[in-house]
């Protein structure tokens, strides 16, 4: 079959890599000029960088058995990271769960309530039966308002934005439970992992198979419009116009509401109904370095970011010439903050990181970059899971498959791939 897919990220390379192999013409498209979606990266000294911060976690089984499919098992490096949170304008050590016992912010209590609240995570199987419920009351009930108003409040309003009082007690359970589990078998120490070179490699490879087997990745090349007629796709792109036997939609489900026709107007007002999170994302290379540590939650309403992520404390095999700190921030996309210009961005993270890091110097900047994305985090409000779209779509060979769909899990490179491997098992192989 000739396919197209819409996103050249985790999830349409990994179906394009997986459909090539069967036989299947392909060719994907992405409006932005690097490979990757949100796995894209630059060039930092003598190394490539993901432009948004990445790890993976040792349940991320997934992307593991790919990273050794590709042969690249020998470039994953397992880290163990040290992290802290920012409150009270004092940053507190928040690794462990002995950490946690002596978080001073909050009363014993509190802390034991946090704690158990954490632990029993792991052991909540039906995630059906809290989706109903917010993750404030949810909380609340478990850690009480002492714990969710100092340390959870500040979190959710940073990662929201004017959703945070909708969002499911799944999303929080979920985050527990990942957390948990990649402590595995010893509860005190987590180990993250990281691809030497960056993540990146395992996309150019998919990339370059899909070249091997006659297929096309075109960057740089936006699509417009997808219709059918007689049977066939008809894609319209910045690049003309191209007939496909059967299309992979693999960005957000509104996207896709605003370049198919041909569909009732009940079915595109589902599509919009899944809202995402905005993101901005500074990346500094610094001739200093800014903490000892590797993560830091920020859980004050005054700091612009809600993460400080020092890069090169966790990885250890780089070739930067720089320390690397991501500062991240999620907002709504009305935000006005979202659309202000880079120098503005620039400005107000460095002096948000002047309140916290009050020694640091602007004269450590060796270069920065900013990037932003309109569709980086679903928003997992009540009653999600009667959102959520199906894959097959109800124009017969159009396929939906996005990270809005991945739930009870949250988003991440472990369960884009799992998405292109999915919907690439819908396509049987054809015969020699």
């Amino acid at each position: 079959m000739k396919i197209a897919i819409i996103g050249a990220g985790a999830t349409g390379l990994a179906a394009g890599w997986k459909l090539s192999l069967k036989g299947h013409s392909v060719t994907v498209y992405d409006k932005n000029d690097r490979l990757g979606g949100l796995t894209a990266a630059i060039p930092v000294g003598d190394d490539m960088l993901e432009i948004y911060y990445h790890h993976i976690f040792t349940n991320d089984t997934i992307i593991i058995d790919i990273i050794k499919e590709l042969g690249f098992e020998s470039e994953l490096k397992w880290y163990e990271p040290s992290n802290v949170i920012y409150i009270n304008n004092t940053i507190y050590p928040f690794t462990s769960p002995m950490d946690l016992l002596l978080f001073k912010p909050l009363s014993f209590i509190s802390r034991i309530r946090m704690g158990l609240m954490v632990l029993q995570a792991r052991f909540v199987k039906d995630y059906l039966a809290i989706e109903d419920i917010t993750a404030r009351d949810w909380i609340i009930k478990r850690g009480g308002e002492e714990c969710y108003n100092l340390v959870w409040e500040p979190l959710l309003n940073s990662k929201f934005d004017i959703d945070s009082d909708k969002i499911a007690a799944t999303w929080i359970w979920n985050k527990f439970k990942l957390r948990g589990s990649s402590r595995g078998k010893n509860i005190i120490k987590e180990q993250l992992g990281y691809m030497d070179g960056s993540f990146v490699k395992i996309y150019y490879r998919m990339a370059e198979i899909i070249k091997s087997c006659n297929g096309e990745i075109r960057l740089n090349d936006g699509v417009t419009e997808i219709y059918k007629s007689n049977g066939t796709f008809k894609i319209k792109s910045k690049s003309g116009m191209e007939e496909y036997d059967s299309v992979i939609f693999t960005a957000s489900p509104e996207k896709l509401s605003y370049v198919i026709k041909g569909m009732g107007k009940h079915y595109l007002d589902s599509l919009r109904k899944i809202k995402y999170k905005a993101n901005i994302c500074m990346i500094l290379e610094l001739k200093e370095s800014l903490m000892p540590n590797y993560w830091m939650t920020v859980a004050d309403k005054e700091i612009p970011f809600v993460l400080v992520i020092e890069h090169t404390n966790l990885v250890k095999n780089h070739k930067y010439g720089s320390h690397i700190v991501y500062l991240s921030r999620y907002l709504d996309a009305t935000n006005e903050l979202y659309s202000k210009d880079d120098e503005s961005i620039k400005d107000l993270f460095i002096s948000g990181l002047k309140k916290i890091f009050p020694n640091f110097s602007k004269e450590w900047i060796i270069k920065y970059h900013i990037n932003r994305t309109r569709d980086a985090q679903p928003v997992v409000r009540t009653g999600y899971s009667k959102l959520i779209p199906e894959i097959e779509t109800p124009m017969k060979g159009l396929y939906l498959t996005s990270m809005s769909q991945i739930y009870p899990e949250d988003r991440g490179q472990n369960y884009a791939i799992r998405s292109g491997l999915e919907i690439s098992e819908r396509f049987p192989a054809l015969e020699e």
